[in-house]
């Protein structure tokens, strides 16, 4: 399966996140507060990935507010992609 990530390579892009990105690739690890933003900004996200390295340092709580907000984590990279290119991914999940 496909899916179309919206890719944010810092937490200045989490600022351009809008309702039409159902699906976000971390290229960073998020803080509770970034997975907070995010939920409030846009409460429609139905995906977040992450590289292994930031899933496997993810807090117990943070992974715990994204299953409560039935936001499904996939662990998965977007290698050499540049956000100033295209700030979009297609995925094969």
């Amino acid at each position: 399966m496909e899916v179309l990530f919206r890719v944010v390579a810092s937490e200045k892009d989490l600022e351009e996140i809008t309702f039409k990105d159902n699906n976000i690739h971390f290229c960073f690890r998020p803080s509770e507060k970034d997975i907070f933003y995010i939920i409030r900004k846009n409460p429609n996200i139905k995906m977040i990935q992450l590289p292994t390295s930031y899933f496997n340092t993810l807090s117990n709580t943070t992974k715990k507010i994204l299953s409560m907000n039935k936001i499904e984590i996939k662990v998965g990279n977007v290698w050499g992609h540049r956000t100033d290119i295209d700030k979009y991914k297609t995925v094969e999940i």
